[in-house]
């Protein structure tokens, strides 16, 4: 599962960064809720991002970004909040 979870992190970080350009016009400060390579929902606070990604995948197969000009891969720290 772990290996898993690692992949579906990084491919959701890869989407991220290529997209992050056209994500900041109308989400930059917002926290991305990302599975399979694609933005589900925006949320206002990481926890309620990871929250709504609890809600819908219980198998954690989902991560958090923030949407900001520096990206940040929060996929290993949003497992802490589990």
């Amino acid at each position: 599962m772990a290996d898993q979870r690692r992949n579906e992190i990084d491919h959701n970080f890869d989407f991220f960064q290529r997209n992050l350009k056209q994500l900041l016009v109308d989400h930059d400060g917002e926290y991305a809720l990302l599975r399979h390579g694609k933005v589900l929902t925006f949320h206002d606070s990481v926890g309620d991002a990871y929250r709504d990604g609890l809600a819908r995948y219980p198998d954690k197969l989902f991560s958090v970004q923030l949407v900001t000009r520096e990206p940040l891969e929060l996929g290993n720290w949003s497992v802490a909040l589990a």
